[in-house]
């Protein structure tokens, strides 16, 4: 059974988009929204399963996904992977957010090989990229409990699992935040 089979993929959508002005998910890149990007990317990588978790349901509609409502809509990336891992009907979760309108299929394979032995794989450009790792579903029940504890940091609960990092190409992961970041390709 291929990795992609086994895998869902969720796209963080719920974030408030404060520095950047507007949703992020709807910016453009060349006339193309980064959501649908990303998404398109993640097909063609081969992944079938994947959602949108947060942001507007019809966003996901027009992109040929699942919408899944964050179940913890004010508590950062963390209740939106917790939501995702509820919805999970895969042995893995890859978890990306919105704002990384540059990835490429590639990209999704290593980061979606995670190895025997490890709970999460975390890619790396210049520095850890928390939001961009695969899971094992196996891990949720310490991510639940860290959260229901009251911890609200990704990298904190990481800090529990047996994590494996994979150095990935800072140009892929470029992380949006402001208008003024993009460029064209």
């Amino acid at each position: 059974m291929k990795i992609t089979d086994q895998t869902t993929v969720a796209v963080f959508a719920g974030g408030k988009s404060s520095r950047f002005g507007s949703v992020k998910s709807h910016a453009l890149i060349n006339g193309k929204e980064f959501g649908a990007r990303i998404i398109d990317t993640i097909k063609l990588a081969g992944f079938t399963k994947i959602i949108l978790v947060g942001g507007d349901p019809n966003d996901a509609n027009r992109w040929g996904v699942k919408f899944v409502q964050d179940l913890y809509f004010e508590s950062g990336p963390l209740g939106a992977l917790i939501t995702a891992m509820r919805s999970c009907e895969t042995d893995f979760l890859m978890t990306l957010p919105c704002d990384v309108p540059y990835i490429d299929e590639h990209c999704c394979e290593v980061l979606s090989d995670l190895h025997q032995g490890f709970e999460v794989r975390v890619a790396v450009t210049d520095s850890p990229q928390w939001l961009c790792a695969t899971w094992r579903i196996s891990s949720f029940d310490v991510i639940d409990a860290d959260f229901h504890g009251g911890e609200r940091s990704i990298h904190k609960v990481i800090e529990k699992l047996k994590v494996e990092y994979v150095d990935i190409a800072e140009d892929l992961l470029k992380n949006i935040n402001q208008p003024n970041q993009l460029k064209s390709r």
